[in-house]
């Protein structure tokens, strides 16, 4: 069986990010020395799925080298990057559940879905999510992007398990429910 998993960091007031895709509000916290679980997660999954915008994001961090998974970037423009020679990286578009299903058969296993919120959204919509694994951060943003449109995207989930970390962030974990 494969399982879906999206692990998100997001503020009090359910930001994924600041405006114009800021993430600077986050990075104090992985400055921390804790991983999050992150390092598990990824030596246990098979692949990545994440949009445009996180794996353009990455690049504009300086996130260079390697991928350690295969790793899938959904885009409304695939043909854009029809040229780009990136090792380990596959540019997919079209709807979101035949792309899961063309991860699923090239990589069966744990799919770690790290970004973002269009991306997660699609995946609820077509109930594609098993598990969320979010971090909610000590702070409001007010403004900037949105994990989810509204809070209908924890309907079809339950509340697991939560833990407190020392920096303030608190880990809730969800499982599908249906």
């Amino acid at each position: 069986m494969t399982e879906l998993i999206f692990y998100a960091a997001i503020s009090a007031d359910g930001y994924l990010a600041g405006p114009n895709g800021d993430m600077s509000w986050a990075e104090k916290y992985l400055a921390s020395g804790e991983d999050y679980g992150y390092v598990q997660l990824v030596t246990s999954s098979s692949a990545i799925l994440m949009g445009r915008g996180t794996f353009e994001w990455e690049i504009e961090s300086g996130i260079e080298g390697p991928r350690p998974l295969p790793t899938y970037v959904l885009t409304h423009i695939p043909e854009l990057y029809e040229n780009a020679n990136v090792e380990n990286i596959n540019f997919v578009g079209g709807d979101i559940a035949p792309v899961v299903a063309l991860i699923k058969m090239r990589n069966p296993g744990q799919i770690f879905v790290m970004g973002g919120a269009n991306v997660a959204q699609q995946l609820i919509e077509a109930n594609l999510i098993d598990t969320m694994r979010l971090f909610v951060c000590p702070e409001e943003l007010g403004e900037g992007i949105k994990a989810f449109v509204d809070d209908s995207a924890y309907n079809n989930f339950t509340l697991m398990d939560e833990k407190q970390y020392p920096s303030g962030i608190i880990e809730e974990v969800y499982k599908r429910s249906l």
